[in-house]
């Protein structure tokens, strides 16, 4: 359920000419969205990336927002129970999309480097991967929010991000994706709608006196920010 096996030199390599020669030209040519960056550097060390989720296509539209070093050592945590439904070709909306659910899962899983964070039980092994991906140079990509928005609001972040954040012990890089809402609602052409951006905020640390529910606040705050701006 926790592979390590996207994290190997040939997966890192197979991805990163995926991304470079493949997604990041769709998504310049599909949504061309306007990327603002205010850190002053790329990260150094791995960092926890947190984001308002509002579509299906959020990871490959924030990852073009990223720069190139950044991008290509990303670790994403998806909905957990949705990656199950894959691995066991269930839960799809027909048979004929049942079978072809494993081959997503492991399509998903190589191209973008993703691993189950369930939404409800025990999350601690998602928790320890994330540790462990870390440990292997990656970055951790996470949702506070836990689902898509239903109204195009961004919604409170849940108190999960704000304790893994204290886990890892990382600085954290806060990211606001925009636009995307008005084109998914409106039912607008996404080619070049000029509507969708990505405003990648400052690196923030975290003090170790943090409770994790101030943690969580915290994140919620820095990325609201990013919107307002």
């Amino acid at each position: 359920i926790y592979p390590q096996w996207p994290w190997t030199r040939l997966a890192v390599v197979v991805r990163t000419m995926f991304l470079e020669g493949v997604a990041m030209p769709l998504v310049a040519l599909l949504a061309a969205p306007k990327a603002t960056r205010d850190w002053t550097r790329e990260p150094d060390v791995p960092v926890l990336i947190v984001s308002n989720h509002v579509t299906l296509y959020d990871v490959p539209i924030l990852l073009y927002g990223l720069g190139r070093r950044t991008r290509r050592h990303v670790a994403v945590a998806m909905a957990g129970e949705m990656l199950l439904d894959w691995r066991r070709a269930r839960g799809q909306a027909n048979w004929f999309m049942n079978l072809l659910a494993p081959a997503a899962y492991y399509l998903v899983t190589a191209l973008f480097n993703v691993f189950p964070l369930p939404q409800s039980g025990d999350f601690r092994a998602s928790f320890e991967h994330a540790a462990r991906a870390m440990d292997r140079g990656f970055h951790v990509l996470v949702f506070p929010e836990g689902k898509r928005t239903p109204d195009g609001q961004m919604h409170a972040f849940q108190r999960g991000s704000g304790l893994l954040w204290k886990e890892l012990q990382c600085e954290a890089l806060p990211v606001y994706l925009g636009g995307l809402w008005v084109t998914r609602v409106a039912h607008a052409k996404w080619f070049r709608s000029g509507e969708i951006s990505t405003h990648v905020g400052r690196m923030i640390s975290l003090k170790l006196e943090t409770d994790p529910g101030s943690a969580t606040a915290l994140l919620e705050e820095q990325v609201r920010s990013l919107r307002e701006t």
